[in-house]
């Protein structure tokens, strides 16, 4: 059974910092190097998540499925667009995150490359975090509204390529390989 808890703290887009704690792991630069950017594995899942389709509007939500599924959703988690991961991928992904061991058993063994295109678009609703309820939904639009012209004016400067995107930052060394 998936610890919802624990599933959607680590699908919130906000990173805080996180204190110290038993679960976290030291930085993973011996993987990566030093210059984590120029690792094939990480160009690569930065190459598939900014070309993942969004929204419209630029809002929607971008969720790793527990099997090795990253999707871009819409407020109510209809599927906007979904590719399968390779275990390497889902690791370079898991690993721009603290380590957290539960996170790592819930990916323990996945692989995006085995799910059917018919499960990216209509994944089991285990692989998610929960629904929002109604006064979340309500707090994302009137959010989203607000920031509108933000909003707008940043995807415009990504596009023509006057924003870039942040850089990749590693956090972590995940072991997800079955055991």
């Amino acid at each position: 059974m998936i610890n919802h808890d624990h599933l959607q703290k680590y699908f919130q887009t906000i990173s805080l910092p996180i204190p110290p704690n038993k679960n976290e792991r030291m930085t993973a630069t011996g993987r990566y190097g030093s210059e984590p950017n120029n690792h094939p594995d990480q160009k690569e899942l930065s190459n598939i998540m900014r070309n993942l389709k969004s929204s419209s509007d630029g809002t929607a939500a971008f969720v790793m499925g527990t099997d090795g599924v990253p999707r871009t959703l819409t407020i109510d988690y209809d599927v906007i667009d979904a590719i399968g991961l390779p275990p390497r991928l889902i690791k370079a992904f898991l690993d721009r995150d603290v380590f957290n061991h539960n996170i790592e058993d819930m990916f323990r063994g996945a692989d995006g490359t085995k799910v059917t295109q018919e499960q990216w678009w209509r994944p089991d609703p285990s692989l998610l975090p929960p629904p929002l309820t109604a006064e979340q939904k309500a707090w994302i639009k009137k959010t989203n509204e607000e920031n509108k012209e933000i909003i707008q004016e940043n995807i415009r400067k990504m596009e023509s390529g006057e924003l870039k995107p942040c850089g990749v930052v590693i956090r972590s060394d995940y072991d997800i390989s079955p055991r």
